[in-house]
């Protein structure tokens, strides 16, 4: 079940969040469990075994962990294996396939390995592993209660595209046994909700429609586009990306206060950013900082000498590459971001202090960069940069400028930041502002039914 489906719209959130409020405060968690489960068997019902039993495993092995009785040595074995458990169906699924192929082709066996990634997973997983190390390191006791457990990992608002939200960040929302319902903050949950519905069907779905004539199976063919075509074509996926992973974490973080839960903002503008590393401080923050904190801060992060934290920085990005997709292309894209990262830091930075050129700079190595990560499939990575460099003639970009111009420039201007503008001025009236959501409630709706529902791009990964 998708945020914008009419399913979800019409039926699923109006009864949910009504059951959720009007049970008492003891069984609200029972109920956002049940919840959850209906809202992912609907699309992934085979694989809801595979996150029960990782659920039950983490449960007891935070449990052990936070013992007093258990040995330092004993509780730093259990956090490896208890890893490695979580990470098993990762791999398995997103990397299954390839070792089967490898072991086919040298006669040591012949099965084959699902080929889809099981929804949500990859979220789930990095919720997991950051509430066994929280509980390892002494941050937060383990959950005795299993329902609340298994409540803050399947939450429906957060198992789609994240954000990943820590269980010590959730933990004291998740105990509150009264009632859960504050009328100012459910009604700005209402409004982001809203307004990351708008972001992702009625602008980020319709650059969709442009990539998809594109770079589709379909559609045209890559290396009869002109350059100006071609940069069109990333600039549009570049805004794409962004508006359609930030609206649905606007959604996720509107659902979740709704529900009574303040959860930390997953992107913070970052195509204003006047750096790459301050870019990937905006992106995908949740992430971004998962990433610091239990694998580059425990490698050594950058306390022991330049090399030493060039090398973990190597290692973060081969890694967000890897969680990324199990093709070349997002493994050569992890790479490319840390080189990028490597001599903005050491080689550029005092020619990107000047103005306005760390922004030209850092807009410009994203978008070569999404390029890279767009690059799999149908849409050869090697033709796509050739035709963006080659400043050479082919199939015009005017064609796609009048029919998607004006969406174009609504995605800038929304990514760019007028919402935020528009919030300290405009809407600064509570009234304006719910009238502004109104009536976007009504253009998202006839977008929701004239089109088909299109999943979250960051959902595969």
């Amino acid at each position: 079940m998708l945020f914008n489906s009419t399913t979800f719209l019409l039926f699923f959130f109006p009864a949910a969040i009504l059951l959720y409020h009007i049970v008492p405060g003891k069984m609200k968690n029972a109920v956002l469990l049940s919840e959850s489960i209906i809202f992912y068997s609907f699309g992934a019902l085979r694989y809801l075994p595979v996150l029960s039993i990782l659920i039950v495993t983490d449960y007891i092995l935070a449990l052990y962990l936070g013992s007093s009785k258990s040995g330092h040595n004993g509780k730093r074995i259990i956090l490896v294996l208890s890893i490695v458990i979580n990470l098993a169906p990762l791999m398995i699924f997103k990397y299954g396939t390839y070792l089967s192929d490898l072991l086919a082709s040298i006669g040591r066996g012949d099965f084959e390995m699902p080929d889809i990634i099981p929804l949500g997973v990859s979220y789930a997983t990095f919720k997991s592993i950051s509430y066994l190390c929280d509980v390892y390191k002494g941050k937060c006791r383990p959950e005795k209660n299993p329902v609340d457990y298994a409540a803050y990992v399947l939450m429906y608002q957060q198992i789609i595209v994240g954000p990943i939200i820590r269980y010590i960040d959730i933990k004291d929302a998740l105990k509150q046994k009264g009632s859960r319902f504050e009328t100012g903050r459910c009604a700005e949950g209402i409004r982001q909700f809203v307004y990351g519905l708008a972001k992702k069907v009625v602008l980020a779905d319709s650059l969709g429609l442009m990539w998809q004539e594109i770079a589709a199976e379909n559609g045209m063919d890559l290396s009869l586009a002109s350059s100006g075509l071609a940069w069109f074509a990333v600039l549009s996926f570049s805004l794409q990306l962004y508006l359609d992973f930030s609206g649905y974490s606007d959604m996720s973080n509107g659902l979740s206060k709704i529900m009574g839960f303040e959860c930390r903002e997953n992107f913070d503008y970052p195509y204003c950013a006047d750096s790459f590393s301050l870019f990937w401080r905006k992106w995908h923050i949740t992430l971004t900082e998962w990433f610091r904190d239990y694998i580059y801060i425990p490698l050594g992060g950058n306390r022991k000498g330049i090399f030493r934290q060039i090398i973990n920085m190597f290692i973060v990005w081969i890694l967000t590459g890897i969680w990324h997709g199990s093709t070349a292309n997002f493994l050569i894209w992890g790479v490319y971001c840390f080189i990028i990262l490597v001599v903005e830091k050491y080689i550029l930075a005092g020619v990107l202090k000047k103005k306005y050129a760390g922004r030209l700079f850092t807009i410009a190595a994203a978008v070569i960069g999404w390029a890279v990560f767009a690059s799999h499939g149908r849409v050869n990575l090697t033709v796509l940069l050739k035709r963006m460099f080659s400043f050479s003639g082919g199939i015009s970009a005017l064609y796609y400028i009048r029919n998607y111009g004006i969406i174009f420039i609504l995605a800038l201007l929304v990514s760019g930041g007028i919402y935020r503008y528009l919030k300290k001025t405009l809407l600064r009236n509570v009234r304006i502002e719910n009238a502004v959501s109104l009536l976007l409630i009504f253009v998202c709706f006839a977008y929701v039914v004239g089109n088909t529902n299109n999943a979250a791009l960051y959902a595969v990964f």
